[in-house]
């Protein structure tokens, strides 16, 4: 049976330091403007992704019942072949269809699988580049110079619930160490990737 698809939701993790609002620019002894944006928050609050995870789900059913028929199919030719004993001319005639039906299912799985797959990546491409480009026009629009990522991963209250490997991960997915939100656009982006969806509605 096909496994019950959620919209996985992906976290954007860059290796990166702790920079607050400003800091020395090393080539022209000037001064540059840094922000932080939570790409994995706008993804995951956006009205798009909203609407595509409603749209999965109803995809989802329409697969779940598609397979309901075909299996149903299948177990209605196993039956019939039943019927017949073994060796005559209508035995094998409806073993074949049973082999024909038991095959169709398995490849529709197959393409259906490889379709959602793609479909999956596509989108989350599509909607990381809709991020990528909000968050230029909001910090050009700011004049920012540097736009930071910051993946805020919570580490676990029971740490008994992950080993040495696992906890090094999360920490290492942290890539800002402190932000105080002033400098931070992640509200800006959303607003402004909803903004140009609902134009596109």
């Amino acid at each position: 049976m096909l496994s019950r698809r959620n919209f996985a939701l992906f976290t954007l993790t860059l290796a990166g330091l702790a920079l607050p609002g400003r800091f020395a620019s090393a080539q022209d002894g000037g001064t540059a403007r840094v922000g932080t944006v939570n790409p994995a928050r706008i993804f995951n609050e956006m009205q798009e992704t909203k609407d595509l995870k409603q749209k999965m789900e109803n995809d989802r059913k329409n697969i779940e019942d598609e397979e309901k028929r075909r299996v149903a199919d299948v177990e209605e030719a196993k039956k019939r072949r039943g019927l017949f004993t073994g060796g005559t001319e209508e035995f094998n005639k409806a073993n074949k269809e049973l082999i024909e039906k038991a095959v169709s299912l398995q490849t529709w799985r197959e393409l259906i699988k490889a379709d959602l797959q793609t479909q999956q990546k596509t989108q989350m491409k599509n909607l990381f580049e809709k991020i990528e480009a909000a968050t230029k026009d909001v910090a050009t629009a700011k004049k920012y110079d540097i736009i930071v990522v910051q993946n805020s991963s919570e580490l676990p209250a029971e740490l008994e619930q992950l080993n040495v490997d696992q906890l090094r991960g999360i920490i290492n997915q942290r890539t800002v160490m402190y932000n105080n939100g002033k400098y931070d656009i992640t509200n800006e982006v959303l607003a402004a990737v909803d903004a140009k969806y609902k134009t596109r509605k």
